[in-house]
């Protein structure tokens, strides 16, 4: 009995440190902390993870314009094409934003340029 209390107690403290990290990782996308964005991702979290909304990172960062921390995050491995709750991409969240820039590294990161969101609105229109 004890082992299990233990085994449970440890899967709860590991969930809810991961869950901060994630918040962390979003956090400091937004915000443009790249060396925070740079620690949390040497340290293992993942980055495609997701907050409450479905958004990742890349998303975040994508449409904060910042591009620095886009980059970082796709060296990283981040997936271009996943969307959040509502549909919206990386690529979108950047021409909403208006950043060419970010707007030409996730195309040649392979973004999907015919990706809709949940309404049917294509990325280009």
């Amino acid at each position: 009995m004890a082992k299990k209390l233990s085994f449970f107690i440890l899967l709860t403290l590991s969930s809810l440190i991961f869950a901060d990290n994630a918040q962390d990782l979003f956090s400091a996308a937004v915000n443009g902390k790249e060396q925070t964005v740079a620690s949390l991702l040497s340290q293992g979290v993942d980055v495609n993870t997701k907050n409450a909304a479905q958004r990742t990172a890349l998303i975040a960062a994508s449409a904060s314009g910042n591009a620095r921390i886009v980059k970082l995050l796709l060296t990283y491995g981040a997936d271009v094409n996943l969307a959040d709750s509502t549909g919206t991409t990386a690529l979108m969240a950047a021409l909403a934003f208006g950043s060419e820039d970010i707007v030409n590294r996730l195309i040649s990161a392979g973004a999907d340029v015919n990706a809709m969101d949940n309404q049917k609105v294509a990325v280009i229109t």
